[in-house]
């Protein structure tokens, strides 16, 4: 196939050898830089560990360790995004209402001492279940404002097709009623999305999601194409995960261009999953030539050992500018499910020289 022609930059040769987990130089501009992350789960074994080590005065749990065997002992693909939620170094019952804020401050906080002024969280299993959820949630982004002001937040809900029917149907329109009490947008992610799916199912429950008036994106072609036509055709779609490969094929990447949906991109949960084989060979550039909104997100952040803040540092060492970085929290906050009073005053910070 034909791919769009994306010249050499020289900054990239900084990538080729980039560790996963390494540090990079901090760079005062992009440091300040105003950032949003729309793709980020709530870990919350691994980010509620993390709280607990913290107030014990313990060591958390070393992800990057576990990162490192994963990518040293797992094939990439599945196997590895398999192993992700195999590990809960804090238990269940940790869980409890006040642990719960304490986690989700612990994210926003996190987010926001790197510049973040907008952050999504993504909640999922029986979340959609607890009558207090959205109750928890405005609490945890109140205290964290407290300490960034500048900060705004929203609650996502992903639905994972491997529920029994009875089930998913409960969790479904728990969701949905969760709509009236200020959750914005539905997540969708058909399990091993590796192979194709049938999404009748995921078609009317999203139709059913956008007439709640919540804004609907999906997890598609992290590690192979199947499933990104299907995706796009979704209703009501305005965003997509990952999308590697639709980068492999031009009639896909078209259709993604076509579509207008923004990518959420998250470099390291790539690179450490091995849907890319580096930072260098990230399709992002590709994504950004065909005039396709892209916006830099972590993904899973605390068992990928990164913030949003070094996303950032990795697209400016790929070569993207400070404009471009800016251009990037831009699309995000278009595409970001909230209210259009919240996008208008978050917009308005952002200035692109």
């Amino acid at each position: 196939m034909s791919m769009p022609n994306i010249l050499p930059n020289p900054a990239i040769a900084l990538s080729a050898a980039l560790d996963p987990f390494a540090a990079l130089p901090p760079d005062p501009l992009v440091a300040a830089l105003p950032k949003a992350d729309i793709h980020l789960h709530q870990e919350w074994s691994p980010r509620l560990d993390r709280v607990l080590a913290r107030r014990e005065r313990r060591p958390p749990y070393d992800w990057q360790a576990w990162a490192r065997d994963l990518m040293a002992n797992s094939p990439p693909g599945m196997a590895r995004l398999t192993r992700l939620s195999k590990v809960f170094p804090a238990p269940r019952e940790a869980d409890e209402p006040e642990n719960f804020i304490a986690r989700i401050e612990d994210m926003l906080c996190e987010a926001a001492a790197d510049g973040a002024i907008f952050v999504e969280v993504r909640f999922g299993n029986d979340d959609a279940l607890r009558p207090e959820l959205m109750a928890i949630f405005r609490e945890a982004e109140r205290r964290a404002q407290a300490k960034y002001p500048a900060l705004r937040a929203e609650a996502v809900y992903i639905l994972v097709f491997t529920f029994e029917a009875e089930l998913l149907e409960r969790i479904s329109t728990a969701a949905l009623g969760l709509a009236r009490e200020g959750l914005t947008g539905i997540d969708m992610l058909y399990a091993p999305y590796d192979t194709e799916a049938d999404w009748t199912l995921a078609y009317q429950l999203a139709q059913r999601a956008a007439d709640a008036g919540l804004g609907i994106t999906v997890h598609a072609g992290e590690f192979s194409m199947a499933n990104i036509t299907a995706a796009l055709r979704t209703p009501g779609l305005t965003r997509i995960g990952h999308a590697i490969y639709a980068a492999e094929d031009e009639r896909l990447l078209d259709l993604l261009a076509q579509s207008g949906a923004t990518v959420e991109c998250c470099l390291t949960c790539n690179v450490v999953l091995g849907a890319v084989a580096s930072y260098e060979t990230h399709p992002i550039r590709t994504f950004v030539a065909q005039g396709i909104p892209v916006a830099l997100c972590t993904d899973n952040p605390v068992q990928m050992c990164t913030t949003i803040g070094r996303e950032y540092a990795l697209a400016h060492a790929l070569g993207f500018s400070p404009a471009d970085l800016l251009g990037f929290t831009q699309n995000a906050i278009r595409a970001g499910f909230t209210t259009p009073a919240r996008r208008a005053e978050l917009l308005a910070r952002i200035v692109i020289a």
